[in-house]
């Protein structure tokens, strides 16, 4: 016999309304009623099964209301476990009406909105917006209802006494919502963080390229096993190519090097990739730009390898130093040229008269070197000044210019002394005519404005081997036939002598 006062029996969807039960029992004898079973026409035998049946069920009805029993319970904790993780979750979950105002909101949404969640209750949540996204948040919403698709995007949340809060929504709908198709849902995940990194990130990018561009500095990739080149679009404003016409294999890209560059910069690059270990270093090197005009540039060349050790990529950091080479041929130009003339100075004079010595040595040649001292220089500068004795000067090495040979060497001292190193001559009359045809050149009077001015030339000479072995010695000593020269008489030479 069930017994409704004992709990066991009661169904645990009834056993919080007894009164529900009793009238479940009411409805359960009625239908018993209905049955019209005639109990007299059952057998003592029948009337065994039957009871041992009721018993069977009984038990099965008991089993059945404690896994009843078992799974509320299972369901009260998975229940109570779920509200913990939507409230303590550090996502901000939002559930939302048609018309966008707020039903439901966890901590973690109220405070990115920085309002209590009772307050939130019925509140739009575009008023949390800044007006400069209201348009992505709406046009987003429009598409959510008309696809019913999952929408992503990001905007900022309005600070009370702070700058706003980037937040990516994540919106859906919740059909699952009985009665209110409706509603939707959002989650809020705040990326300030990432926003201040990628502004960070992009602010150094910006400098970097800022400093790349004033520094003239890019960059490409070689890949020394199939020989294949990468440039970036950056490339166009150092070589004028635009993308299409980049180089795509080492090959092209060699066809820009300038010819006398192109062996050895090539043997450069193999080298360093079959190097083992090889430490970052630099090249040189000319390129053809698109507009036909060579540039210096400047590569520092750095390895990247495999697991295997193995060079798969070669990084050329390159820059464009053609003003600094310009800059430093300049110096050195002004550094071995004497200002005023133009002539090689006394340091170049020395270390191309010792070629022109060594190649003299070599083929057994004679070689002459010519000292020339200008009379009457100083007179001429001090009587009409310095600006006109040194276009006398200028005049004078223009005139040593023209009367030589393209293999000789014409060099200024200082002052009003020249000398000419005259390369392969057959004898000591070779060095004479030669000087005849200078003092001829210089006799001729100079006509600086409206003077005709007139510097005769003293003129020493010294051959090589007979005279010096050195440079020094030969200028020594043609200097001091140039002295007994001008004893002489002015335009006049003199070979050295014993």
């Amino acid at each position: 016999m069930i017994n409704l006062d004992d709990s066991r029996h009661v169904p645990v969807a009834f056993a919080s309304d007894p009164v529900s039960m009793l009238t479940l029992r009411q409805r359960a004898e009625a239908q018993l009623g209905i049955l019209d079973v005639d109990e007299h026409a059952i057998t003592p035998e029948a009337a065994r099964r039957l009871v041992h049946e009721l018993r069977v069920h009984q038990i099965e009805l008991e089993m059945q209301n404690d896994e009843l029993r078992r799974v509320q319970d299972a369901l009260e904790l998975s229940l109570m476990r779920y509200f913990d993780l939507y409230e303590l979750a550090p996502v901000g979950y939002l559930t939302l009406n048609q018309l966008g105002l707020i039903q439901q909101a966890n901590l973690a949404a109220a405070r990115l909105l920085e309002t209590p969640r009772i307050h939130l209750l019925d509140q739009p949540l575009s008023r949390f917006i800044l007006p400069e996204d209201q348009d992505i948040h709406y046009r987003h919403r429009q598409q959510l209802w008309s696809t019913s698709e999952r929408q992503s995007y990001e905007i900022r949340l309005r600070q009370a006494d702070a700058e706003p809060v980037w937040v990516r929504l994540e919106t859906t709908l919740a059909p699952e919502v009985e009665g209110d198709p409706s509603v939707w849902r959002v989650n809020l995940v705040d990326i300030s963080e990432r926003k201040r990194s990628e502004r960070d990130l992009l602010d150094t990018q910006e400098r970097l390229r800022l400093v790349a561009e004033i520094a003239e500095l890019t960059f490409w990739e070689w890949d020394p096993r199939t020989n294949a080149v990468f440039f970036p679009p950056e490339w166009w404003r150092q070589t004028g190519y635009a993308l299409g016409e980049l180089p795509r294999w080492l090959g092209d890209w060699a066809t820009l090097l300038h010819p006398e560059d192109r062996e050895r910069i090539l043997a450069c690059l193999g080298g360093f990739a079959a190097e083992d270990h090889a430490a970052p270093c630099e090249i040189q090197y000319r390129l053809r730009r698109k507009d036909g005009i060579y540039r210096w540039f400047a590569a520092r060349l750095e390895s990247i390898r495999n697991g295997a050790d193995t060079v798969v990529r070669v990084l050329l950091v390159h820059q464009d130093v053609t003003r600094r080479k310009e800059s430093e041929d300049q110096a050195v130009r002004l550094a071995q040229h004497d200002p005023l003339t133009g002539l090689p100075s006394r340091a170049l004079l020395d270390q191309l008269a010792n070629h022109m010595l060594a190649s003299a040595r070599r083929s057994g040649d004679q070689l002459a070197i010519l000292f020339f001292d200008l009379d009457r220089f100083k007179p001429i500068n001090d009587t009409y000044g310095h600006a006109v004795g040194d276009r006398l000067l200028q005049s004078v090495a223009q005139r040593l210019r023209d009367a030589f040979r393209a293999e000789d060497l014409v060099a200024r001292l200082g002052g009003d002394e020249f000398v000419v190193v005259l390369a392969r001559i057959g004898d000591s009359d070779d060095a004479a005519r030669a000087a005849r045809t200078a003092i001829a050149a210089l006799t001729l009077p100079h006509r600086i404005d409206k003077l005709e001015l007139t510097c005769l030339p003293s003129l020493g000479i010294s051959l090589f081997p007979q005279d010096g072995e050195t440079v020094d010695q030969l200028i020594q000593r043609s200097d001091t036939a140039m002295y007994h020269a001008k004893q002489i008489s002015p335009g006049q030479y003199q070979f050295v002598t014993d």
